[in-house]
């Protein structure tokens, strides 16, 4: 075991030697023999799953060949490193084995440059698998993640922003960090997400990423509205025009529901002067509906609602939406929602449920059947929006355990020649729909 804890040694003595160039003497150095025997059976070993003899040779051709003879020495030696440390139940080796793997990372970023930053990720993704539940180095942890991210900017990879985060959020309830060092960070990840999202506007994953961090931060405990407010407002009077900073600012402010803040009010006004967009527009309507000016609020929805593209549109719409049912505009509430559904899938169980509200919220006329009618329409919405969206089923169960309290009896039903099962048309409140014959019994 002495042995090969010294040949463990080999990894670390690497990083050494680092700048030695190929000599004349040939790509594979003044060993050539050696060199080229060792590469070949530790490939073949390798290629057998022969992982104790891959590894043997494997030391060996590091030994007798140039650091730069191929970077699938490298590759191939972190498969090999995985293996044994996989297969090793000391802790001691087993700690000195994954240090080297790291040195190994390290080793490879530094004598291939070109693939340094791939080289980096493999050893921070290391560095997760065997460190990522171990408290004590969720500090090694963070401080690698981030210099990382300082190194590559917004070229870094997603995951790594994310997972510099959550160790973040643990640091800071381990008290090895300030809120303070938290909400920095989160501002430094977020402006390279905003600058990958401006390089790349079409890669939708970044948004979903970005989503992640800021759960995470969310998660850490620092986001209440007093942090944020005390950390943001000096940088919001400082640069009042970036407009990634106000969005950033906007973005966490309604997310924690700080939106009746000064703060709030002075970044969104600021943001709409700067760039009258539907986001911003909408934050106003959050703004004012928190202070309770509801002309206002309404006001800059439908601006939003009606600058908006896509899902976003979707989303303002089916609050408009909402907005239109409580003003009791039944019909314009339920025009609305279906245009919410199809523009955001998101809404569309929960468009069939707030259709199904407003046809039981309706006042119908006529016989005692067209009356009551109305409830058989609003089950049949409620069982199409547990069907969209399976979330809302105890909500819609619930309301359809209550609608069937309306149903006409069955002899009621056929002094009107209806029985259960057949079709029936309905149409009052300006809406008009097909449902079917339900009594009770």
């Amino acid at each position: 075991m002495k042995k090969l804890r010294i040949a463990l040694l080999v990894f670390t003595v690497l990083a050494l030697f680092t700048t030695v160039e190929v000599s004349a003497q040939g790509r594979f150095g003044k060993d050539s023999a050696d060199c080229v025997n060792n590469l070949n059976f530790y490939q073949d070993f390798l290629r057998q799953g022969n992982m104790t003899e891959a590894y043997s040779h494997w030391i060996q051709a590091l030994k007798f060949c140039p650091p730069k003879v191929s970077q699938n020495l490298y590759i191939n030696g972190r498969k090999i490193m995985l293996s044994r440390i996989n297969n090793t139940q000391d802790p001691e080796l087993r700690a000195a084995m994954i240090d080297s793997l790291l040195e190994l990372a390290t080793t490879r970023a530094n004598l291939f440059p070109s693939r340094a930053k791939v080289a980096k990720e493999g050893r921070l993704k290391d560095m997760m698998m065997f460190f990522g539940q171990d408290p004590a180095k969720a500090k090694l942890l963070y401080d690698n993640l981030t210099a990382y991210a300082d190194e590559f900017g917004s070229s870094s990879d997603d995951q790594m922003l994310v997972n510099a985060m959550i160790k973040a959020g643990e640091l800071y309830a381990a008290k090895q960090i300030t809120d303070e060092d938290v909400m920095n960070a989160y501002s430094k990840f977020n402006d390279l997400f905003e600058a990958r999202k401006a390089a790349f506007p079409n890669d939708t994953t970044i948004d979903a990423s970005e989503a992640m961090l800021q759960n995470a931060f969310i998660n850490s405990g620092v986001a209440t509205c007093d942090n944020l407010i005390k950390v943001f407002t000096p940088r919001f009077e400082q640069n009042p025009n970036d407009t990634t900073l106000l969005k950033t600012i906007s973005s966490l402010l309604n997310s924690n529901e700080c939106t009746d803040s000064e703060l709030f009010s002075q970044v969104v006004g600021q943001m709409y002067k700067l760039n009258p967009t539907a986001g911003a527009a909408y934050f106003l309507y959050r703004f004012f509906n928190s202070k309770g000016d509801e002309d206002k609020a309404l006001g800059y929805l439908k601006e939003a609602a009606s600058v908006a593209t896509g899902v976003d549109k979707g989303t303002y719409l089916y609050e408009l939406a909402t907005i239109h049912y409580k003003n009791r505009s039944f019909g314009q509430a339920a025009s609305v929602a279906r245009q919410a559904a199809d523009l955001n899938p998101k809404y569309a169980g929960k468009a069939e449920m707030l259709i199904g509200t407003i046809w039981a919220s309706i006042s119908c006329g006529g016989d005692e059947i067209a009356k009551r009618a109305k409830f058989w329409v609003a089950t049949d919405f409620m069982q199409r929006a547990m069907a969209k969206d399976p979330s809302l089923a105890a909500e819609a169960q619930k309301n359809i355990a209550r609608y069937r309290q309306y149903f006409p009896k069955a002899e009621d039903a056929f002094m009107y020649d209806l029985v259960d099962g057949k079709g029936y048309s309905i149409s009052c409140g300006g809406m008009s729909a097909s449902t079917t014959v339900r009594t009770l019994k």
